[in-house]
């Protein structure tokens, strides 16, 4: 089970992701939780295999193997986000709009801000 846990991450990305998640609460009235900080391999190639040899869509184009994600990286250079709307968690893309702007400001680089394989949720260390 991938890790949730943000003591896992590069110390830059802790410290840009704690001012990043004050400033989406300030800005938006809603929270973000933390849905992913660290992965093993297995995982990585678990998620990869999702829309080719599993069921679901496409979510990655990292296989862990050939590629490491800033998720599997050592500390993680990456984190995954849910923006929590009224206490319940909202996979609407227009709800993680806020994080383009707050990344810029704050140094990191925003998966929905990727030319293909948009990946709202996600935020890393550039």
């Amino acid at each position: 089970m991938p890790s949730t846990l943000l003591s896992v991450c590069h110390p830059d990305l802790q410290e840009r992701f704690t001012l990043l998640l004050h400033d989406f609460r300030e800005e938006t009235g809603h929270d973000l939780i933390l849905t992913c900080t660290a992965r093993s391999t297995d995982e990585q190639a678990n998620l990869y295999a999702q829309g080719r040899t599993k069921p679901g869509p496409v979510v990655t184009q990292i296989d862990g193997t050939t590629k490491k994600s800033n998720h599997n990286l050592v500390p993680a250079r990456a984190v995954d986000v849910a923006v929590t709307v009224n206490g319940k968690v909202s996979w609407d893309p227009h709800q993680y709009a806020p994080l383009g702007v707050l990344a810029r400001r704050h140094g990191l680089v925003w998966g929905g801000s990727w030319t293909t394989l948009k990946d709202y949720p996600h935020l890393e260390l550039a």
